[in-house]
Order: structure tokens, then sequence, then C-alpha cells
């Protein structure tokens, strides 16, 4: 019989799988919340299928000795960042501010909007920034590692992810807060070199504490689902309020692109909105007359957010589903996955309040928070 020649694995990744190698290296990896709703597509599985566990169990397989979740970084993004928001609302500082977790939007602010919109965006790092940093910080500190031999791969739905790990903000005193971004199809294809039955994998946990999230942070992978997030714990920094209600956007009269609404934060009316590349457009034109009715704003460059990232499984149209049907059901999956967690604000996840207890002065905003989970835009 012919023996079947296995196609080499990109060099990318074959990287990974030779520092899995190295006694010296201490390899960790992290996923982000669209990837377990897209990965089982590469197996056969349904659009949007839930495959946190076997995800999980894949990761072992290959090799990695700890597993964490991006939607723990997702809430810690959260607590400062809706912390950073209050702050600004309750002392009239100058608005609206814009969230930084999305790189394809932070690219464009800062090429082509940099004077009017790069003051205005929230300084706090991304999920996979903020899990980065902690995991070279606190997470080193309490397993006595060198972090200078932590090697911090990302599992991300993005292709545009790497230039965000190589930019001279996203460290903490000279280390990288990520080392390595690689896609949703990436994973895939060192599941399918190793020969590993993915179907066939009994779920597993993260491991914790940078493993438990809350439900704030799993919606992070679709669009308005940061900013649901973030106002669900700016409403508990205001007055301990758990909210939890879906908040009904609607189509604004400025751009269909812009989904808004209007919700009551520290006494006050505020507006918020979600939209892509075509919506902040019109935002900006309007900041530059001092017409702008938004107080906070999320954008995402992909359609439908991090569930549609350019790394996640393409599905052809002769497959019979559109890309709306694919965006629809990857949310989904996110909202299920959700509406099942104990903890739904991010502000209530008992793993995110142990690592600020220990080491973060126990609130969002201190002077540490600030040193490892914040950017200096104009750093170089």
């Amino acid at each position: 019989m012919e023996e079947t020649i296995k196609k080499p694995l990109n060099p990318n990744l074959q990287h990974i799988l030779d520092l899995l190698k190295d006694p010296s290296k201490i390899v960790v990896v992290q996923t982000a919340p669209a990837v377990r709703v897209s990965l089982g597509e590469s197996f056969g599985l349904p659009i949007g299928s839930k495959v946190t566990g076997k995800m999980v169990a894949s990761l072992r397989k290959i090799g990695f000795k700890y597993v964490f979740d991006t939607d723990f970084g997702a809430d810690i993004t959260i607590w400062e960042e809706a912390n950073e928001f209050y702050n600004k609302l309750v002392n009239n500082e100058k608005l609206p501010m814009f969230t930084s977790c999305c790189i394809g939007w932070l690219n464009m602010a800062s090429k082509v909007y940099k004077d009017v919109v790069m003051p205005l965006i929230s300084t706090t790092k991304s999920p996979i920034g903020c899990l980065g940093a902690i995991v070279k910080t606190y997470f080193a500190e309490k397993n006595n590692f060198d972090p200078k031999n932590i090697v911090n791969i990302a599992v991300v739905p993005c292709v545009l992810k790497a230039q965000e790990n190589v930019l001279p903000y996203n460290k903490v005193n000279g280390i990288p807060d990520v080392d390595i971004c690689i896609t949703t199809k990436d994973l895939a294809s060192i599941i399918q070199y190793l020969d590993i039955d993915f179907n066939s994998l009994n779920d597993e946990e993260f491991d914790n504490p940078l493993g438990e999230s809350s439900g704030g942070g799993t919606i992070f992978g679709r669009s308005g689902g940061v900013m649901e997030a973030a106002v669900r714990s700016a409403m508990y920094i205001d007055n301990k309020t758990i909210f939890t209600s879906k908040i009904p956007f609607k189509p604004s009269s400025y751009s269909p692109d812009i989904m808004e609404a209007s919700v009551t934060i520290a006494g006050k009316e505020v507006n918020i909105c979600h939209c892509g590349m075509m919506g902040v457009r019109k935002i900006v034109d309007l900041i530059k007359v001092n017409q702008c009715p938004y107080h906070f704003v999320e954008v995402m460059a992909c359609p439908g957010g991090c569930v549609m990232g350019a790394g996640q499984p393409v599905h052809l149209p002769k497959e019979g589903v559109t890309p709306i049907q694919v965006r629809q059901l990857r949310a989904n999956g996110l909202n299920d996955i959700e509406a099942n967690q104990e903890y739904r604000v991010s502000m209530l996840n008992p793993s995110a309040k142990k690592v600020y207890d220990e080491y973060f002065e126990g609130k969002p905003g201190s002077h540490k928070a600030e040193e490892i989970l914040h950017r200096d835009y104009s750093a170089k």
C-alpha cells in the first residue's frame, strides 16, 4: 500500500510545536471568545457549535501545559474600560469614549482619524493584552516563573491581531504581553496535522484562576457585546446594580451601520452605540462639528464583530448559507453560552476579583492597573 505523505505544517505553526518541545520555555495559550463557536466547523460540526470543552482538550493534546481563557481577559478589559468611562461621565470629561479592543479599528483611528479620535479611545488593553500582561506578571510571580521564559500564544479570529502584539505600547517592562497570535483556522490546521480526533475528545476545563469568565466576557465576540458588557459593569460601579437585560439597540438615523440605544448611568441619560467602519466615519464627522450625540461608542472592523473575523472558517455560497446567517449562528452560540453562565457581569467574576485583590490594589484604575493593563499610545 502506498504511504500517504503528510503535508508539511506552515513554518509559523511548526515553530509553535518546536517551542512546546523546548524545556526552557513555558508555553501558555489563550483562546478568544469567538473561537469556541467556530472551531468545530473545521471538523464538520454545524455552524455556531459550542465546542469550548473540546477546544481546551485539543490544546492540551497539542502540548500546552496551561490553557487560559481570553474571556477572563475580556472581563479584566471591561473592569478597566467601564471604570474609565464611568469616571469620565461623572466628572464631565470630554466624550464620546471609544472602545479599544479591535486592532482593525485602532489601525484606522491611528492613521486616518488620529487627531480627532485617538484622544477619545480607551487606553485599556484588549482582552488578549490584559490577559497576556497578567500572565507575565501576576501568574509569573505566583509560580516563580521568569516572564522572559513565558511564551504567550493567543488563538484569535482575527488576522490583524499579530500586528497588535508587536506594538510598543503592548508591553510590560519591555516584555510583550502576547508573543504569537494564530487564527482559528491555524489551530484547526495544527489539530489536523497531529491527527487529533477532535470530535471524539472529552470536554476539559480551562486552568484557573485565569480560565473563569462571566457572560460579559463571552459576548465580546459579537457586535454590541463589548458595549453591553461595559454598560453592565458601569451600572455595577455606580450603585451595585446587576443589569443583564438585553439592550434594545435600534438603527440610527445617521447611518444604518450605527446601532444605538440609551441607558441611565449615574442618574444621567447615556447614549451608546455600536458600529462598523462605515458608521464610525459618520460619528467622526459629527465630532468634528461638535454634534455627536453619543457618549460611548463600540467599533468593530468586521461586520458582526469577531465572530466574522478573517481568521475564522469560511463558508462558500455553494454550501447554501449566507454570511449573515453564519454571523447569526455564531452570535447565537455565544449568547447561549452567556445565558447559562453563573456570573453575567464582568465585575462579579470571582477569579477576576481575586486577581484584583491580590495584585491590583483591589480596584480598577489603580496605579498598578494603569501600569500593566493600560496603553500609552504615544509610546515608541
